[in-house]
């Protein structure tokens, strides 16, 4: 087995973006794992350093936005205002994953 599994996120990831600048930390100061993406461009994870799960992720692909993990905010209405716009990695997902209507595929990360 690798040091990371490379199909941990197989069947889904589900996140929300946000612009920079409306994003706040309320408390707490996460930790943090840069690596390089197979974009070849830097991406760095913010997690809480209590439990490990990871809250948002930000970069040079995303500009000033966050990538923030659905299953942490605190507004439960947030998936039902958000509509998938793309699926990302999608020649890794597994058979049985199907697409999203009207989202754009991409096989990677932009």
């Amino acid at each position: 087995m690798s040091a990371l599994p490379t199909k941990a996120n197989l069947a889904a990831s589900t996140n929300i973006i946000v612009p920079g600048s409306g994003f706040k930390i309320v408390s707490g100061m996460p930790k943090t794992i840069s690596k390089t993406a197979d974009s070849g461009k830097q991406i760095t994870s913010h997690f809480c350093g209590d439990c490990g799960s990871t809250l948002f992720r930000d970069g040079p692909s995303f500009g000033d936005n966050k990538v923030i993990k659905a299953g942490i905010m605190d507004d439960v209405n947030a998936l039902e205002d958000a509509k998938p716009a793309v699926e990302l990695f999608v020649g890794r997902k597994a058979s049985w994953v199907l697409d999203v209507p009207g989202a754009k595929k991409v096989n990677g990360m932009p």
